[in-house]
């Protein structure tokens, strides 16, 4: 089988659905597939931008006819462009004998595979991530619209929680998905195994919490320091170490000062994929405060180190985490039951083992990339079978 994968981003990259589409394609390869990898890239003609571990990843600009800033002008280019762009693609698809297109992260350019679906035939398979879903109902109307457009071509939407799924259906009202299907992402289990403790700092509190991610508002990490501070108050001191950059630095470090808790928090900043996960093999707690997820695959590669796992109920987390069995979960925006479930988790030896040792056998087995990328074939043969 000829597979497409197609992203906004290029694979090279760290994190997010660049490691994702590494990750299906190294697993589609292992089972003998070829693969083409294509980018939402920014040259107006079609040609080859990198390789991945021998995979030629292919870039071009997808011109989207809308624009908040200079609408008519996107209109223009969008019409002038388009025969051009939509026969690139086709001749990309018949020269890889493409049979499925696999879309991660759909934006209203994608629109033209749907229209290529039309010309070339083949499966169509479109994935929601995460923000994806989430910003969907602040695009423009016609924005949406080219969205619905691909949804309503595609032989089936996936997408790695419910949550994400009903949004889409709720923004897209009455939208006509002929299939739709929960697929979560995997996590790293080989590089897991392989990664020491303490890969990244040797001077690190004793029996610290960890966080990770990028250092934004929706993240929550504002509500873990002031569970600390909650903490402190009922006499419990918590470390916590923060895995991650991002705008919400400096706020944070400040916020910290301002609650006394300064010397119980640790920023290191951005992490490579080894040094996060070495970090959680070291900590005692892993904790997620987000105020909105998709599928926040970092609790799965929490669980899948053997930690136990304290996170919000909010989104996808609920899908990852069962409160009591494979970790503790609070309400969001509220720093007493944070401090109270982290408390709770931090002093009990024998929930801790529980939760960890529950977490880390689910992980292995429903977030497997193994499985999960024969989630994918067999989907696609399906669809493939009906045509």
């Amino acid at each position: 089988m000829n597979i497409m994968l197609v992203t906004p981003w290029r694979p090279s990259l760290t994190g997010g659905v660049s490691t994702i589409v590494r990750r299906l394609a190294s697993e589609f390869r292992k089972q003998g597939h070829a693969i083409t990898i294509f980018v939402a890239d920014r040259d107006n003609c079609l040609r080859e931008i990198e390789m991945l571990d021998g995979t030629a990843v292919y870039g071009m600009y997808l011109r989207s006819p809308v624009s908040s800033t200079h609408p008519m002008r996107a209109i223009l280019m969008c019409y002038l462009w388009f025969p051009f762009t939509l026969l690139q693609l086709f001749r990309l698809a018949r020269r890889q004998q493409v049979d499925a297109v696999v879309i991660q992260y759909p934006l209203p350019a994608m629109f033209y595979f749907g229209i290529l679906k039309r010309l070339h035939g083949g499966v169509l398979v479109v994935t929601y991530q995460g923000n994806d879903a989430h910003d969907l109902a602040l695009w423009e109307p016609r924005e949406q619209r080219l969205v619905r457009f691909l949804l309503e071509q595609a032989d089936c939407v996936f997408a790695v929680s419910r949550t994400l799924l009903s949004k889409v259906e709720s923004v897209l009202k009455s939208v006509q998905l002929r299939r739709s299907q929960l697929l979560p992402n995997g996590a790293p289990l080989d590089v897991i195994e392989s990664v020491e403790q303490a890969g990244v700092e040797n001077d690190l509190p004793p029996n610290f919490l960890l966080t990770a991610g990028h250092l934004i508002h929706r993240k929550g990490i504002d509500v873990v320091i002031s569970s600390l501070q909650e903490a402190k108050r009922r006499g419990v001191l918590l470390h916590l170490v923060v895995a991650g950059d991002g705008p919400e630095r400096e706020n944070l470090q400040r916020q910290a000062q301002d609650q006394g808790v300064s010397d119980q928090v640790r920023f290191l900043g951005n992490q490579s994929q080894r040094q996060v996960l070495a970090l959680m093999k070291s900590c005692l707690v892993f904790v997620l405060a987000s105020r909105a997820e998709g599928m926040p695959l970092v609790i799965a590669e929490a669980m899948a180190c053997g930690k136990a796992v304290v996170a919000t109920d909010v989104d996808g987390v609920p899908e990852i985490v069962q409160d009591g069995v494979t970790g503790v979960l609070v309400p969001p925006e509220d720093p007493m039951a944070l401090a109270s479930g982290l408390m709770k988790v931090h002093a009990d030896d024998v929930l801790r083992s529980s939760l960890a040792g529950r977490g880390k056998e689910w992980a292995c087995r429903e977030y497997n990339w193994e499985v999960i990328a024969n989630r994918y074939v067999g989907c696609i043969s399906e669809c493939l079978e009906g045509q």
